[in-house]
């Protein structure tokens, strides 16, 4: 029987529809900024930011990040080894060298110890992923940059609606990231947010993003004070994302229900080890991500191929950014050996569906498809 499950569907509803046809009927010339405005607000309060910026992309966002705290060639960032690449190429765009350090194997998020023992003269800063929706031993990691007068950005693409120690992921380090791809919990098509604090780097960040324009009064019209990048935000954009923000407990209860749902059927599978939040965190379970235990030698392509053939779209756990090509020419050659927990989890992650488009019989047919591969497995010889 071949299904039609697909792996991160967002949850679109008349609201949504409503609030862009409104976008696309009246937001224009002086309603050009009307949506976006809107949301610029209710989104920094929901972060507690005090300055939001929305971009083109989170990748944007980043580059942004990169640019305003002045990183620059020969410069080190560390980042975690298992990420999105999103995390770490924007560190090449500024010439500067990316350090990839190893993740813990409960929740894979950036080790402490690792970051700690990456740091050289030359690190500049950090980027904290909230990965899959849970979020790092984030005391541990502050406490440790400032030890070292290191920049810290958070990437909070995946993390937004967690919190750490009831603090909103993205409220942390000098200047934190969001995304609204199609695939995370409040999407816009796509899109991302630089969020700061800091009132300089956010201005900074305004005049890189619109091609070093910030027109102020009695400034000349089309006038670059620098060199920048168009990494804007469209109205329409911010239409679907605001309307998708005022439902976000509604996104998130949805996340938690998908995995209360995987973890009811697949908890107590003995072969099975499904993500867990640290103490202090309360994940917002962007993806329910499975570990296979290694003993049964199922890697993650061979399953991913069994699913997709059956109409499940099931993804990977991602690869460490560091085995990758484009990255060998910033390797010391022991990342393979310091970074054990990313190169080995790696092998066997599962990343299950977990859009919010799901039914309660989607989630069903997942784990009964994950059940006889496994019996399967196990009744080799």
């Amino acid at each position: 029987m071949k299904y039609n499950i697909t792996s991160a569907g967002p949850s679109i509803t008349q609201s949504e529809i409503d609030l862009v046809n409104e976008a696309v009927s009246i937001g224009w010339q002086d309603n050009r900024n009307l949506h976006i405005d809107q949301f610029v607000e209710e989104f920094g309060a929901y972060v507690n930011r005090k300055f939001i910026l929305p971009t083109s992309h989170c990748t944007g966002a980043i580059h942004l990040a990169l640019l305003t705290l002045e990183i620059k060639p020969g410069d080190e960032v560390i980042v975690p080894d298992i990420t999105w690449v999103a995390s770490a190429a924007p560190i090449t765009y500024v010439g500067a060298k990316p350090v990839f350090v190893d993740v813990e194997p409960d929740s894979w998020c950036i080790c402490p110890k690792a970051f700690e023992r990456a740091i050289t003269s030359k690190t500049k800063a950090v980027v904290i992923v909230d990965l899959f929706g849970n979020m790092p031993k984030m005391n541990e990691l502050l406490s440790i940059a400032k030890k070292y007068n290191l920049k810290v950005i958070e990437d909070a693409a995946e993390g937004l609606g967690a919190t750490y120690n009831d603090e909103p992921s993205g409220a942390f380090g000098d200047v934190s990231l969001f995304s609204f791809s199609p695939t995370k919990l409040v999407t816009a098509g796509q899109g991302g947010v630089f969020a700061t604090d800091n009132e300089a780097l956010f201005e900074k960040a305004k005049y890189y993003a619109h091609h070093g324009i910030n027109k102020k009064p009695g400034e000349k019209y089309f006038w670059s004070h620098l060199m920048g990048y168009n990494y804007n935000w469209t109205n329409i954009q911010a239409a679907l994302a605001l309307s998708q923000l005022r439902r976000i407990e509604v996104l998130i209860n949805k996340k938690k229900e998908i995995y209360e749902q995987y973890h009811h059927a697949l908890g107590s599978v003995e072969e099975l080890r499904l993500n867990q939040p640290l103490d202090r965190v309360k994940p917002c379970y962007w993806i329910s991500v499975a570990m296979i235990d290694p003993s049964l030698g199922l890697e993650k392509e061979y399953l991913c191929n069994q699913f997709n053939s059956l109409g499940i779209d099931l993804r990977p756990f991602f690869y460490p950014i560091s085995s990758m090509p484009p990255y060998q020419k910033y390797l010391n050659g022991k990342e393979k050996h310091l970074n054990k927990f990313s190169y080995h989890d790696s092998k066997y992650g599962i990343c299950l569906p977990s859009g919010n488009n799901l039914t309660e019989q989607d989630i069903d047919i997942v784990c009964q498809q994950l059940l006889v591969e496994l019996e399967a497995i196990k009744s080799c010889p």
